[in-house]
């Protein structure tokens, strides 16, 4: 029999720790994990040479700007930033236009994905000003979950707090998370006028004038209204040492809840407006070592579920208008492709194991959104999806050198050492050496395991 590859001399991580041996792949599969030396005959036999060999990433929270917005990104760029930074598995968010609120704009996006993308992908909808039928009909047509903005430009993915009640109702009864952008929208208003009433457009402001308490206030203002009905709730890029707070609190009371941050809020704080400006303008905004160590603390005891990019590029003429005029330029940043290194990086300094970065970037999100064991772990059965990884290789980001339209990144000149060299999705090898070589349209549209 000839398999169509085997990765050997690898150190794997499987979901009961570290063995070293080799795993064998058929038919987009894992078909064995193996230790000894023999090979079987292969089509491909791929030598990790001792390095480490993890499931791959799962990053659940991109915006790939597709439909609507291709200027900034689409799903042919956005996923070869993927494969590079070894992520196998990406979920898109609904603030597309159309916004994807209807089984129609659902299947428009799934087409255009099945075109472009180099890696698997996932669907997440809208959960605003919509009706029970559009909920429940999504869910039937494959989305991973719903996303409600408590803060937003787009009115049909905003929602009132009684609207998403009612929402929250119609999710729970999917059994699929509700995905949440938590900031109370009337404080960050009043802050925004405020700082400009006093003339304070520089990028500092947008950290002043957004204060931590909107954001600890509208989580936990959801998580009380979540637990009335249920939900799975998954807060997204928390931020503040009292949203950690009151994450700790909701699971300690049983609530269904997940939280997630991003590299972005473990790795830089406020200092970093004053030196990239409105390249790491993001929403919420960058905090304080204060909430940074909060952030790190609930990482390493098990508060914090999932790591994500929350990737969501803009040009950087758009961006750099925010030198002038802090709240002129939009929120957003480069992130699927540089997350993984900067994580492995972080495991090199002793602040996360590599263990808990598996768990955080590729087995929580798979679980969440109803993918597990399919995706998020090497065994047996499960997709193919793998991230050989080389723990001594040092690199430095270059905004130049990303697959993405926007090459700019807040990380700009970051030397590190730890970097994914080759990418697997389902058997198939997309990044090899740091050169992409998945073809666009090869990635599979993923629904909830059932």
């Amino acid at each position: 029999m000839t398999i169509d590859l085997f990765v050997k001399n690898g150190r794997i991580l499987t979901p009961y720790g570290f063995y070293e041996g080799s795993v064998s792949v058929d038919s987009g599969r894992i078909l064995s994990l193996s230790k000894g030396s023999s090979t079987p005959q292969a089509d491909r036999v791929v030598d990790a040479g001792g390095r480490l060999v993890l499931p791959g990433m799962i990053d659940m929270h991109v915006h790939l700007r597709d439909p609507g917005f291709t200027e900034r990104e689409d799903f042919e760029t956005g996923t070869k930033g993927a494969a590079a930074g070894g992520v196998t598995t990406v979920a898109d968010m609904p603030n597309t236009t159309p916004s994807v609120t209807t089984v129609e704009a659902l299947r428009e996006k799934i087409a255009i994905a099945e075109r472009k993308s180099v890696v698997d992908f996932a669907l997440v909808g809208g959960a605003g000003e919509v009706s029970p039928e559009d909920l429940t009909g999504m869910a039937e047509a494959g989305v991973v979950g719903f996303k409600t903005f408590m803060i937003a430009r787009f009115k049909e993915l905003a929602a009132s707090d009684g609207q998403m009640l009612e929402n929250f109702k119609v999710i729970a009864g999917t059994g699929l998370p509700c995905l949440i952008h938590a900031e109370n929208e009337d404080l960050v208003a009043r802050g925004i006028a405020r700082a400009r009433e006093l003339g304070r457009l520089d990028p500092v402001a947008h950290c002043e004038f957004r204060p931590p308490v909107a954001e600890v206030e509208a989580t936990t203002r959801t998580m009380l209204l979540a637990a009335e009905t249920y939900v799975h709730l998954h807060v997204c890029h928390m931020t503040a040492k009292g949203a950690v707070e009151a994450l700790r609190w909701a699971k300690s009371r049983g609530s269904r809840v997940t939280g997630e941050t991003s590299p972005n809020y473990l790795m830089l704080n406020d200092e970093a407006m004053t030196k990239v400006g409105p390249i790491a303008k993001i929403d919420p905004p960058l905090r304080k070592p204060a909430d940074q160590e909060a952030l790190w603390g609930a990482v390493k005891d098990g508060t914090m579920d999932v790591l994500a990019s929350d990737h969501a590029p803009y040009p950087r003429e758009e961006k750099e208008k925010g030198w002038k005029d802090i709240f002129e330029a939009p929120s957003g940043g480069t992130g699927v492709e540089t997350s993984l290194a900067l994580m492995l990086d972080n495991v090199h300094r002793g602040r996360i194991s590599i263990q808990r970065l598996a768990e955080m970037f590729s087995a929580n999100p798979a679980r969440i959104m109803k993918l597990y064991p399919k995706k998020g772990a090497l065994l047996p059965g499960s997709d193919a999806d793998i991230v050989i990884v080389d723990m001594d290789m040092e690199y430095e980001i270059k905004g130049e050198d990303l697959q993405s339209k926007q090459k700019v990144t807040a990380f700009e000149e970051y030397r590190g050492m730890g970097k994914p060299v080759m990418t697997i999705v389902r058997g198939e090898i997309v990044m090899e050496d740091g050169l992409v070589t998945g073809r666009s349209g090869y990635g599979e549209f993923l629904r909830p395991i059932t």
